[in-house]
């Protein structure tokens, strides 16, 4: 598995610090980061033919914040393409996300997950929202401490950790 990473816009350290708590469930190897000015060379990469990965391939995809806002179009090129996508969208609050099939959203509080706009439950995949209500860059940076209430594919909610509602996203098959 290969899972892309697109931060927003704040210090490296707080992706990094991200990073590190994904390394319990992925290797190095496996994570790939693609900082919001690459976006543009990102979209040519994905258009050429030779270099780009079948589109068998499920493309996994966690963006923060800003992050959200700029891969969106990726991966709605990506499934124009044949392509299947999942998207885990943390605070991408205000981001419609239409048209992406799998999506799942994390959100820093419960204000923000009521706010954001959200398929029907049929094209919503599941959601995660921070229960107390934690800092919007804290969330990024320690999603191992941020606790709250989660849902995959229509089950109900439950008490978790915002890590693990994202390692149940990215072990689905």
């Amino acid at each position: 598995m290969q899972l892309l990473i697109c931060p927003g816009y704040h210090s490296p350290a707080l992706t990094n610090a991200f990073l590190q708590s994904l390394l319990g469930v992925l290797t190095p190897e496996q994570l790939w980061v693609l900082p919001i000015d690459a976006m543009p060379r990102a979209m040519f990469w994905l258009l050429n033919a030779e270099q780009r990965p079948q589109q068998e391939c499920l493309l996994q995809i966690v963006a923060f914040s800003a992050g959200v806002v700029a891969v969106y179009p990726l991966v709605l090129a990506w499934q124009k393409m044949g392509g299947t996508s999942r998207l885990i969208a943390v605070d991408g609050w205000g981001m419609p996300l239409l048209g992406v099939s799998d999506i799942y959203r994390v959100s820093h509080d419960r204000w923000t997950h009521s706010t954001t706009y959200f398929p029907t439950p049929a094209e919503g995949a599941g959601y995660f929202y921070a229960e107390p209500a934690v800092d919007h860059l804290h969330l990024w940076q320690s999603p191992h401490l941020a606790k709250g209430r989660g849902s995959l594919a229509a089950s109900a909610p439950r008490s978790m950790m915002a890590l693990e509602f994202i390692c149940a996203v990215l072990s689905q098959e």
